[in-house]
């Protein structure tokens, strides 16, 4: 199996609308030795965190339960690299999987996350404009070197939802705004159960739906989906749909560089959290 070669038209496509998926990359053998490894870690996650649980990171702080070696023959699939490159930067390479993560489906009940834009809402926003402010953002934000995520389902996975072109904007629209106001991630969650299984799957469904200009990503088994985490973005889980998918990234120098000068503005991922200060943004 040979991955196809990256055209103008895709990199325009990924720098337009900030998502591209290169098809199929993960070789027959290679993916039945990651689905195995995949069902270990689904049983750690779920032994350590709860059934309900969406990931387990790094893997490598699992070694001794699970075998690191197909993660290791993923970072090394024949043309892989090639592609990223060609599709973004020379500067760009994969993150050893074996640090990065793997997203499950929930065991029990249906929930999503909210719509949320990367590192943007993770700060607090007095922070932000004091030491970088909505017009360097433009340049941050819209810098191919950074914010390049990926995911990668070891089988078919339909839960990530994009909003094509938002990573471009400073400043979100009022009727996104309105849709993210919405609900809490609390209601989404509903772990006082004032749904049923069914009325909750539904409320969430909505909930991505409503987003202006939303896509539903539908990603075959060993697609290789690349998309600007820094555009709106969301994961939408059912129990029923079996889940295991590789989370990474494509590194360059300067995103290690951003990320180490600007660790300190980072917070804890919080329902809630800076909430009005998000509202008010638009």
């Amino acid at each position: 199996m040979k991955i196809p070669s990256i055209t103008d038209a895709d990199r325009k496509h990924y720098r337009e609308s900030g998502y591209f998926v290169i098809r199929q990359v993960i070789p027959a053998g290679l993916l039945r030795d990651l689905r195995r490894e995949a069902a270990k870690a689904h049983d750690i996650a779920v032994r350590l965190h709860g059934p309900q649980t969406q990931r387990l990171a790094p893997l490598k702080a699992h070694a001794a339960e699970l075998d690191l070696r197909p993660f290791q023959e993923f970072d090394h699939i024949e043309g892989l690299s090639d592609a990223i490159q060609a599709l973004l930067t020379p500067e760009h390479s994969l993150k050893p999987t074996e640090d990065a993560c793997l997203l499950f489906g929930p065991r029990e009940r249906p929930w999503s996350t909210e719509w949320h834009r990367d590192w943007r809402d993770h700060v607090l926003e007095a922070e932000f404009q004091a030491e970088i402010g909505d017009a360097r953002w433009q340049e941050i934000a819209t810098d191919f070197r950074l914010w390049n995520q990926v995911n990668c389902p070891l089988y078919e996975d339909t839960s990530t939802w994009y909003v094509p072109g938002s990573f471009k904007r400073v400043h979100n629209t009022p009727a996104e705004m309105r849709v993210y106001a919405s609900t809490t991630q609390q209601e989404l969650w509903d772990e006082s159960r004032r749904r049923t299984d069914e009325e909750l799957e539904e409320f969430c469904l909505r909930y991505c739906q409503a987003m202006p200009g939303a896509v539903q990503l539908v990603l075959n088994p060993g697609d290789f989906c690349i998309y600007r985490n820094v555009g709106w973005h969301l994961g939408n889980y059912v129990p029923y749909r079996r889940r295991a998918t590789l989370n990474t990234h494509c590194f360059t120098p300067a995103y290690v560089k951003f990320a180490a000068d600007y660790a300190h503005m980072l917070k804890a991922v919080e329902a809630g959290i800076e909430r009005h200060a998000r509202l008010t943004r638009v």
